[in-house]
């Protein structure tokens, strides 16, 4: 009862001024529920929504314009009373600018799978779990391959018959040299090779790259074939940064514009990088668009999956008609904003926005250059003129009903 009680109260003076037109032949009344204007009656009651008391509301037929008039009871102690501030409608310069979020992700440029060339098996596996660093030219295992040992066979072979035949071109043997290099033998293990004169049973395989393991799923002993994925490498010397831009302002996103990356996890530090790449695939659920924007991270403080904090930069806006994004009322099917027309007196009119940056919106269509517009305690008066729009409505469908 106290709610019903305060609600009311809070509406009165708004419709106070409509009961006085109770003296005039054309006066309806109605009643209506103060926070669901769409609930209209004939008789005293409670609202099915919510359960408050319908309030009575006087509806002048003549009125043509969902004005609402506050000669009387928006005087100055009671505008001070409901908060109303109001300011003028201007041109002004707006800056492109994202405020969004943003995932690192690993370089693709910069990952490789490592397969095994030949089927075989593993041993000396010197890495054990995923995560960890890997220097170029660090060893990772050794494999027994019988495919292996044969072309070290077939090279030791015709490394021993071009000596024997001097003047005999050396082209076979750089084939079986090319073999090797094929099945993955190092260049330094093929020298060692020649030096030696017989094949190595186990050969070493080497880093090609420093980064980080990923997907490891080899042990010790295990049988694998040049289709199996040992692991993967991720250089994370550079990373993506990739960010989220929603419909508003994908209209001017292009390659280039700079970006300022900044991360909870390390307060103080802030990266600067520039779009490179924009996915050409949408967001199916949020229809937001990715960009791409590589950074270095030489002390790889910057990790994969880690969420980030994203400012896109773009140019300037000129002469753009706009207005604080607080005033605008959104209900999700259209805007609307309220228009002061001065003697205390106020319009809702329906706007078209375009970009918005900074807390304020640029609008298309439906003011001008010097309106006066509500930018706080413009709800009210927008409840108000919903109010007035469906007991006009309601009298029109009476009037074609009895007619």
């Amino acid at each position: 009862m106290k709610r019903r009680l305060f609600l009311g109260l809070c509406l009165t003076p708004f419709l106070s001024p409509l009961a006085r037109a109770e003296e005039k032949n054309a006066t309806i009344y109605k009643y209506v529920c103060p926070m669901h204007p769409q609930i209209i009656r004939s008789h005293e009651g409670t609202c099915p929504i919510c359960g408050m008391d319908l309030v009575k509301q006087a509806f002048e037929q003549q009125s043509n314009q969902l004005q609402i008039s506050s000669h009387q009871t928006m005087n100055s102690k009671m505008k001070q009373g409901f908060a109303i501030r109001t300011t003028l409608v201007q041109k002004t310069t707006l800056w492109k600018y994202i405020p969004t979020f943003g995932k690192v992700v690993a370089d693709e440029s910069k990952v490789i799978h490592i397969h095994p060339r030949a089927a075989g098996w593993i041993d000396h596996l010197s890495v054990r779990n995923n995560g960890e660093l890997v220097k170029r030219g660090q060893l990772l295992y050794k494999i027994y391959a019988p495919e292996i040992v044969s072309a070290q066979q077939d090279f030791l072979l015709a490394v021993q018959k071009s000596k024997l035949r001097p003047n005999r071109s050396d082209a076979v043997v750089e084939a079986m040299r090319s073999r090797l290099q094929f099945l993955g033998i190092s260049s330094g293990t093929i020298k060692s090779l020649e030096k030696r004169q017989r094949p190595y049973n186990e050969i070493p395989i080497y880093a090609e790259q420093s980064g980080i393991v990923t997907n490891l799923i080899v042990q010790n002993g295990m049988y694998v074939e040049p289709k199996t994925e040992l692991m993967s490498l991720q250089d994370l010397s550079s990373v993506w940064i990739e960010a989220q831009v929603l419909p508003l302002q994908q209209a001017w996103l292009a390659e280039g514009l700079s970006a300022n990356i900044t991360s909870t996890a390390y307060p103080d530090r802030r990266w600067e990088g520039d779009i490179s790449y924009i996915y050409p695939v949408a967001d199916a659920k949020t229809q937001a668009t990715s960009v791409r924007i590589p950074l270095l991270n030489d002390d790889g403080v910057l990790k994969p999956n880690m969420l980030v904090d994203v400012e896109i930069f773009g140019g300037p806006k000129q002469n753009a008609l706009a207005i604080p994004l607080e005033a605008v009322i959104d209900n999700g099917q259209q805007k609307r904003v309220v228009k002061s027309l001065g003697d205390g007196k106020f319009d809702v009119v329906e706007i078209n926005t375009g970009m918005e940056t900074s807390g304020i919106v640029e609008v298309l269509s439906g003011l001008q250059t010097g309106d006066e517009i509500v930018v706080s305690g413009q709800f009210l008066i927008d409840s108000e003129s919903q109010i007035q729009a469906n007991l006009r409505r309601l009298l029109q469908n009476d009037a074609s009903d009895a007619q």
